[in-house]
């Protein structure tokens, strides 16, 4: 049977290609540009074609696509006409899920980490699980993706509206908030529906956050709790920021379980933390080797990523693109490096989120010093009208819109000493790298 996937070289995509690669079926897959993970790809013995044209699905059994694929697309249409079936990229994982001993992580923030840091835990317990990740870790053999013996680990997407249907035996949700509404007819209400849908179809327990104002409503006898408090029956207490690192308590119910030590600043990783040992503990890792592998946990790609480092500047590369991510990756910042400013790069990601979110943006960056907010990265969505950057920026203290990455780069150069917070999920991070490369060569400091 031949697998055609088109938009492959996403990193959901990349990851399901590599999975079936593995089962042993034929696998071939169209994008429209050439990636790092399209390259890669090539290195499996996958046939990549680039460019969407109805002849690279002849002979195709089956076709699945991205979000980003639309309906018109000339791959779609010429599958209808052939009779090939055509899957989204979630109900072809949901498939996988539901029919296989599976966990799922899901959420608006913080699933990739999470999902990150359950995988580190199995690996060094010498569970050998199966994951799919939607970002870039190097424990894992594909970069986004591991074939193993054990169970699947997957991180799933609620972006595109499939949540519903995903099945599992183990559910965790990291928080809930009103993000991708696009896909909801624009009512946090429907995305809050399918989200409990979801946790009530758990064969065996949903962990979710106990803190989340949503979440925490949500009521069954297999769901178990994790939180900065004993209202869940999982928390951290006593979190104390050490520059570059951070520990916390772990407790259950009233009982004290011991310390973490973790290499990344920031409350929102003790949340991601704390739901992944949750998560291990139930299923019945111990706690010294929880320990040991959150110790030497880092960073996944682009999740508060220090590109470059030396006595007075720091480049830092995150994918933070909501409010709350940006949030929290401001003041994390802080803890990480005090005493140094934090000059924030922004960059929206999509028209629809900056609709809905531009106060809350404009609200939060006011914790950085400085701010440089860059062109909208639309992520293929339409403009939306009266809906802009500079209307922001006019919003923020000590803040500029800039447009043009030489202009980024020749304002970051003037500056001499400060932490250049880099953030957004769109190609923001091609700045940051630049710049950096800049640092590396006038200072010949590489980290």
């Amino acid at each position: 049977m031949k697998y055609f996937f088109s938009g492959i070289g996403g990193i959901g995509m990349s990851a399901l290609a590599l999975y079936t690669k593995y089962k042993g079926f034929e696998v071939a897959g169209s994008n429209i540009t050439e990636t790092e993970r399209t390259n890669y790809l090539k290195t499996k013995n996958i046939d990549i074609k680039i460019g969407h044209i109805e002849e690279n699905i002849i002979n195709s059994d089956m076709l699945v696509k991205s979000t980003a694929i639309k309906e018109d697309n000339p791959e779609i249409l010429s599958a209808k006409e052939l009779n090939i079936p055509v899957l989204n990229r979630m109900e072809y994982l949901n498939y996988i899920l539901k029919n296989n001993y599976s966990t799922g992580i899901t959420g608006t923030d913080g699933k990739t980490t999470t999902t990150a840091m359950i995988s580190h835990i199995l690996k060094c317990a010498l569970v050998d699980p199966t994951v799919f990740l939607g970002g870039i870790h190097d424990s894992l053999e594909d970069g986004n993706f591991r074939i193993g013996n054990g169970p699947i680990v997957s991180e799933v997407d609620e972006s595109d509206g499939f949540i519903k249907e995903t099945t599992l035996d183990i559910s965790i949700i990291t928080n809930l908030r009103p993000d991708h509404l696009e896909h909801y007819n624009n009512l946090f209400e429907n995305l809050v529906d399918s989200i409990y849908s979801h946790a009530s179809k758990a064969r065996d327990f949903v962990l979710l956050n106990g803190d989340d104002t949503i979440l925490s409503t949500f009521y069954d006898n297999i769901i178990i709790k994790f939180g900065s408090n004993d209202n869940s029956e999982y928390y951290f207490s006593n979190r104390t920021p050490h520059g570059y690192y951070q520990t916390f308590d772990v407790n259950y119910k009233d009982k004290y379980i011991g310390k973490i030590k973790m290499n990344l600043p920031g409350v929102h990783y003790a949340y991601d933390a704390i739901a992944a040992i949750a998560y291990a503990l139930e299923i019945g890792i111990s706690f010294d080797k929880i320990q040991k592998a959150l110790e030497t946990f880092h960073s996944v790609k682009r999740r508060f990523n220090v590109l470059f480092k030396n006595s007075h500047i720091f480049v830092v590369d995150d994918y933070a693109h909501t409010p709350e991510e940006v949030e929290h990756t401001i003041k994390a910042a802080k803890e990480y490096f005090p005493g140094f400013p934090i000059i924030t790069i922004f960059q929206p990601h999509r028209y629809t989120r900056l609709f809905r979110h531009y106060k809350d943006f404009s609200k939060v960056l006011q914790n950085a010093d400085k701010v440089f907010v860059y062109r909208i990265y639309s992520a293929f969505e339409e403009p939306i009208n009266g809906v802009d950057e500079y209307k922001m920026a006019k919003l923020i203290d000590n803040s500029e819109f800039i447009s043009n990455e030489n202009e980024i780069i020749d304002k970051i150069l003037d500056i001499n000493d400060g932490v250049f917070l880099f953030l957004g999920a769109g190609d923001i991070t091609n700045v940051a790298r630049k710049i950096s490369d800049i640092f590396i060569k006038k200072y010949e400091n590489v980290i």
